[in-house]
């Protein structure tokens, strides 16, 4: 007995340090999580439960990180799943391309300028008017910078009756920041004729007259992958998917590519047809030879070239055939654009 005891209180003893030391194990553990460890089995700035906001961490945890991509609210972010910024506060402006990623025109020339901007209700783009791509010469007008500044309505409405579109100047300008104009030319040379007709355009529906402008939008020149050289050598856009916003029309309303969903559940594409109908022939006094008739089925848009979508908002369709773009505006137009009233079937003045 007298050497049992100290045997049993070294044990005793034993058992309460491994006790003490288990305790201070998880004091340390509470005291490291407080602190930078990087431990991820309960840890709070682990990458499994991080409570970190991106403007105070800079961790890159993706599960369940307030910084994470799945919630991320940082405006410049391109993320599309479950994001807060997923729709931007000016989603107009987002409808413009990046122009400063495309070659531009050529080497003599200069580049292009592309700005957009939201003010309440309004939005307002600034362009120098320069085609992102090769600058092919088909008039005798040299192509130059020319500043433009564009404010429209960030929620138009269908006015009472359509308006003409000017004869000739400024109708609306494309996502890639050229003006474009009507689907008829000037007196000369071939008088009020239509140009896409004439062929006096290039692959991208446009030319020089005191500014590049378009008279027809090309899908396949005013989408991201259009930010080359020569677009119009790309392929064309698919028609079983729905076309993007391609332009704007000076009383607010977008112009989509000529695709577009046949319900609300886009279960099925068409191809978007303008009614408008050839009647003589449009080498001179475009509008005096076309007339507008409604069309039978529901791929047919209304005189202005447009129509309620599927989702229940307006917009016009950029088409195969005349007026191309626009035959008249379904809004009420800014003020001082273009150059004198025009369509549908104006006529010169």
């Amino acid at each position: 007995m007298t050497r049992t005891r100290p045997t049993l209180l070294v044990l005793v003893s034993l058992l309460a340090l491994v006790g003490c030391e288990g305790d201070i194990a998880l004091f340390g553990d509470r005291d490291r999580d407080e602190t930078d460890d990087d431990d991820a089995a309960d840890d709070d700035d682990a990458a499994s439960d991080d409570d970190d906001a991106a403007s105070f961490d800079d961790d890159d945890a993706a599960p369940d990180d307030d910084d994470a991509a799945l919630d991320d609210d940082d405006a410049g972010d391109d993320d599309a799943g479950d994001d807060d910024d997923a729709v931007s506060e000016c989603w107009e402006v987002d409808t413009l391309l990046d122009v400063s990623l495309a070659p531009g025109p050529g080497a003599s020339y200069p580049d292009p300028e592309l700005s957009g901007s939201c003010d309440g209700e309004t939005w307002t783009v600034e362009s120098n008017s320069i085609p992102h791509y090769t600058f092919i010469a088909l008039t005798p007008n040299a192509l130059q910078a020319v500043d433009q500044e564009w404010t429209l309505p960030r929620s138009p409405s269908l006015a009472a009756s359509p308006t003409d579109i000017p004869l000739l100047g400024l109708v609306g300008f494309t996502v890639g920041g050229t003006p474009w104009f009507g689907p008829n030319e000037g007196p000369f040379p071939d008088p009020w004729g239509d140009p896409v007709f004439n062929g006096i355009v290039d692959g991208c529906s446009g030319h020089t007259a005191n500014e590049y402008h378009n008279h027809a939008l090309e899908q396949k020149c005013l989408v991201p992958s259009g930010l080359v050289a020569t677009p119009w050598t790309n392929p064309d856009p698919d028609p079983n998917v729905e076309s993007p916003i391609i332009g704007w029309a000076m009383d607010g309303f977008p112009i989509r590519g000529r695709y577009g969903c046949a319900d609300a559940a886009c279960s099925s594409v068409v191809e978007y047809e303008s009614g408008w109908v050839r009647t003589g022939d449009p080498t001179t006094y475009a509008w005096d030879n076309h007339d507008y008739q409604p069309g039978a089925g529901p791929q047919y848009l209304d005189q202005c070239n447009g129509h309620v979508g599927p989702a229940g908002d307006y917009h016009y369709h950029a088409t195969a055939g005349f007026p191309y773009i626009l035959g008249c505006y379904s809004g009420a137009p800014i003020d001082d654009v273009g150059g004198g009233p025009g369509g549908p079937g104006g006529g010169p003045p």
